[in-house]
């Protein structure tokens, strides 16, 4: 039996804060909830192995899959999180239609770093009351032919079946679409779009974490010195990203409050105070 090719490739998980996007990967790679940040640049990295059967052969496909923060003007700045993709899912929240809004937004910053690579839309967290469905996915992305899955990190729905789909996207000949040049002709791509929460529905520890540190970044305009302060705390608590808990967003949310007293105006500052700890208050 002859021998797997084994080929390496990056991909990217992007959209909005508290979409799910770390979520899926604990399910994919750990079936369990673990993760690791890289503070530095404001993305979380993880490795899996997977195999991609094909009609000619059999390819093992190691992946470097790449979190990043939920906010686009972090990309932006920082466009070598995208460099070296080979493939990407945007992630939307079926429980917030305003994510399914800003899937345009999302593919024109990638495509102008990472160029037209295979892309797979996930609508997460299927398990959820939805607010849209397949009608309005097929409307935002019917110019651009991209597939599409509803997932549930929860339950496991779609998670493996949507790397694996993009896996095998990812090893075969891919040729863009021209989608780059609709998206900069576009008179209806908004990037200013902030998709809001349910009101009053429970969040996660993780879904808050992210939304913190995306608005922590907004805040100080400045998403590398941001995520740089961030990381300083979190070391100074002798702490980090794999395990957040309530009493521990509570003392980052705090310190990182008053690292930013020098640069933001006070009346803000307590509006940015107030906001983080009403997150931390739905932490179900």
């Amino acid at each position: 039996m002859s021998e797997k090719r084994v080929m390496m490739k990056k991909v990217c998980l992007i959209g909005e804060a508290a979409v799910g996007k770390t979520s899926l990967i604990r399910r994919f790679v750990f079936d369990r909830f673990s993760d690791t940040y890289i503070a530095t640049i404001g993305t979380k990295t993880s490795a899996k192995e997977l195999t991609i059967k094909t009609e000619k052969e059999e390819v093992l496909l190691k992946l470097q899959i790449w979190d990043i923060i939920g906010l686009r003007s972090f990309a932006k700045l920082q466009t070598h999180v995208y460099q070296g993709a080979k493939g990407a899912f945007i992630v939307t929240d079926i429980t917030r239609k305003g994510t399914l809004r800003t899937i345009e937004a999302w593919i024109l910053s990638l495509f102008k770093t990472a160029g037209e690579i295979p892309i797979i839309i996930l609508a997460n967290k299927n398990d959820l009351k939805p607010e849209f469905g397949k009608p309005e996915i097929e409307e935002i992305i019917k110019d651009y032919g991209f597939p599409y899955l509803f997932t549930s990190a929860k339950t496991g729905e779609n998670v493996n079946e949507a790397f694996q789909i993009l896996g095998t996207l990812m090893i075969e000949p891919w040729k863009g679409k021209n989608i780059l040049s609709q998206l900069e002709k576009s008179q209806t791509l908004q990037e200013d779009i902030e998709p809001e929460l349910e009101p009053g529905r429970a969040l996660s520890v993780f879904e808050v974490e992210d939304i913190i540190m995306a608005r922590y970044c907004d805040l100080l305009e400045d998403p590398k010195y941001a995520m740089a302060i961030i990381n300083e705390q979190y070391i100074m608590a002798a702490r980090n990203f794999k395990d957040p808990t309530v009493e521990r967003l509570n003392w980052i949310m705090n310190n990182l409050i008053k690292a930013a007293q020098s640069r933001v105006d006070p009346a803000r500052l307590d509006r940015e105070f107030k906001a983080y700890t009403s997150l931390i208050e739905r932490i179900a």
